[in-house]
């Protein structure tokens, strides 16, 4: 007898299993049996690496760690948890008994796997709109107040549900404009757009505190900083006017982030800088509900790194936050092509959109919103039926 097999997606899993006549009941469960999920863990003393070994195996998953761990020749170790949900959710419900503080790594795993589980919504496409004359795409375009107010209806009609405003160049080397050329810029776009289009959401691009204040008072939904908290001040001004916050990973500034790109492992570096930065918002009291997290595409970052950051982008979705993403034009895409023209990467631009929607990541941050658009359709289309 010839068998026939085949590989089953995630995201059809549950489909699959209802359609061989199993019990309707039961299918949340089994599919807990039929979801893998790998879970790194960083820094772990080697009686704490030893016992998470040990109980990953009691529950007939694995746990990976560095071979250091068994004469204890290590400080520490990072460790590769993988397991199926049902497994893993026994290895947390272990772990709460365990000493060495393994109780508090029972409710990460924990939530890991609701993160994992977790429903995400239909990705939201971010218009940007430059209102600097040296930005690194579309600098002096929408300089002027009419040209910059019809070119957001433009992408608002094209399918964009938030505006991204900015004023402030932050490309390499970039000069710096005034605060208040900012501001000047900034707020009468703000005003004009939320009166007339209520129900779209409106970001402010800036690391001023002062142009995010004016921009709030003018009636902006999100400040998103660029300046990664450098100000926490921007914490508190965001609690306190119950506005979302955009915390996008950078270091140093426009003349010296070219120069800031030294990572040993450039998804875990930045994923941790990210976490502390978290830390640091919460801790401070902003509502987790408000708070969206951008790896900072092209800001310290090379070309190598960036697109590694861009294969491996839903592993940030552990953290447990929405992530934006902003790759539109940027010079990494620019180098698939090899052209210094940002606009030429438009076509790279859609294609690293459509990889951002198909792994489920909640906002795009893009200069043309007709093609991701385009490309946000298509995805709704592969999973309509």
């Amino acid at each position: 007898m010839q068998f026939l097999s085949k590989t089953v997606l995630k995201k059809f899993i549950n489909k699959e299993i209802s359609s061989v006549g199993f019990d309707e009941s039961y299918v949340s469960h089994a599919v807990k049996k039929h979801s893998f999920l790998s879970i790194k863990i960083f820094n772990v003393t080697p009686s704490q690496a030893s016992i998470i070994k040990q109980t990953a195996l009691s529950c007939d998953c694995d746990c990976a760690v560095n071979r250091g761990v068994i004469d204890c020749s290590i400080d520490f170790s990072n460790c590769v948890l993988s397991g199926t949900i049902a497994q893993l959710s026994n290895v947390a419900k272990k772990l709460e008994g365990q000493p060495f503080s393994l109780a508090k790594l029972s409710s990460k795993i924990q939530e890991q796997i609701e993160f994992y589980q977790k429903d995400t919504p239909r990705t939201k496409i971010v218009g940007i709109l430059n209102l600097t004359p040296n930005s690194f795409s579309d600098g002096g375009e929408f300089v002027e107040i009419d040209k910059a107010i019809n070119h957001a209806i433009d992408m608002i009609e094209q399918g964009a549900t938030i505006i991204d405003i900015g004023a402030q160049s932050t490309k390499p080397k970039a000069d710096l404009v005034s605060v208040v050329y900012e501001i000047e810029k900034v707020v009468p776009i703000v005003t004009a757009l939320k009166t007339a289009y209520p129900h779209i959401e409106i970001s402010v691009d800036t690391m001023t505190l002062s142009c995010a204040k004016a921009a709030i008072d003018a009636g902006a939904d999100i400040i998103n900083d660029v300046s990664f908290l450098n100000n926490p001040e921007f914490i508190n001004l965001c609690k306190e006017h119950d506005k979302k916050l955009v915390i996008m990973h950078s270091r140093g500034n426009s003349y010296t982030m070219d120069d800031l790109t030294s990572y040993e492992n450039v998804v875990d570096e930045v994923y941790q800088e990210l976490s502390e930065k978290i830390e640091l918002a919460t801790s401070l009291g902003m509502p987790k509900e408000n708070i969206i997290v951008d790896v900072g595409f092209g800001f310290a970052k090379t070309t190598e790194q960036n697109f590694m950051l861009l294969k491996r982008i839903k592993e940030f979705k552990s953290l447990g936050f929405p992530i934006l993403a902003g790759v539109s034009r940027k010079r990494f895409l620019q180098d698939v092509i090899n052209t210094k023209e940002p606009k030429d990467a438009d076509i790279q631009t859609v294609l690293a959109t459509s990889w951002l929607i198909q792994n489920e990541i909640e906002y795009v941050r893009v200069h043309n919103v007709e093609l991701s658009n385009q490309a946000l359709k298509f995805n709704d289309r592969l999973y309509t039926f």
